[in-house]
C-alpha cells in the first residue's frame, strides 16, 4: 500500500513540474516557444514520458486553463464570504482578477488565448470557467433580481469590461505604466459596479 501510495506521490510530483515548467518557459520566452520536447528537456525526460500526462500541447494548456479558473473560483468564493455587500463582493472580485492577471499573466495568458497561448480546445467547454462566472452572475442577481437573460447581459458587460482593460493594459505595458492602467481599471470597475444599483 505505501508502495502504491509513493508511486502515486511520485506521478503527481512529476505533473506538476510539467505544468510548472511550462509556465517558466512561457514567462521567459513566450508560449509560442513551448512544446512537449522543450518541456521534456527541461525536466530531462522524454517526450513520450510527457505526453504519458499530457497526450498534446492542448491539453497541457486547457489543465493550466482550468488551474487558472480553479484559482479565481476559490478567491471569487473567499470574497463572497468575507463580504456581504453585493457592491463591495464585485468590486473586490474585480481587483482579485486584475491582480491575478498581473501575478500570473502567462495563465491568464492561456486561460483567454493572449500572446501566442493559443488552445484549441474552447474556454467555454471549460467546466471551471462556468463555475467561476455562476459566482459572479449569483452576486450580480443579489444587487437587481432580474431575469436569466438581462443577468446574463449585466455579466457579459462587468466580463468584457474587466477583460479588455485587462488585456489593453498587458498590451500596453511599454507605452503606458501599468500603474496608470491599474488606476483606469479600479476607476472604470468601480463606477461599473455603482451603476448596478
Amino acid at each position: 500500500m505505501e508502495t502504491l501510495e509513493r508511486k502515486q506521490r511520485s506521478r503527481e510530483h512529476t505533473r506538476e513540474g510539467i505544468l510548472f515548467t511550462a509556465k517558466e518557459i512561457a514567462r521567459r520566452e513566450g508560449w509560442q516557444s513551448v512544446s512537449i520536447r522543450k518541456i521534456a528537456d527541461a525536466i530531462e525526460y522524454s517526450a513520450p514520458v510527457v505526453y504519458e500526462y499530457f497526450d498534446s500541447k492542448d491539453v497541457l494548456l486547457n489543465e493550466i486553463r482550468n488551474e487558472g479558473f480553479r484559482f479565481l473560483r476559490a478567491e471569487y468564493e473567499r470574497i463572497k464570504n468575507l463580504y456581504r455587500d453585493p457592491e463591495k463582493r464585485l468590486f473586490e472580485i474585480s481587483l482579485i482578477q486584475w491582480n491575478f492577471a498581473r501575478e500570473q499573466p502567462e495563465v491568464y495568458q492561456v486561460m483567454y488565448n493572449l500572446n501566442g497561448a493559443y488552445c484549441n480546445i474552447p474556454v467555454c467547454e471549460s467546466g471551471e470557467m462556468e463555475a467561476v462566472s455562476d459566482i459572479v452572475r449569483a452576486i450580480i442577481f443579489s444587487f437587481i433580481p432580474k431575469s436569466k437573460e438581462s443577468i446574463q447581459k449585466l455579466f457579459f458587460e462587468w466580463w468584457a469590461t474587466s477583460h479588455g482593460i485587462i488585456s489593453l493594459g498587458m498590451l500596453m505595458q511599454g507605452a503606458q505604466s501599468i500603474d496608470l492602467s491599474e488606476q483606469i481599471y479600479r476607476e472604470t470597475m468601480r463606477r461599473f459596479v455603482r451603476n448596478l444599483r
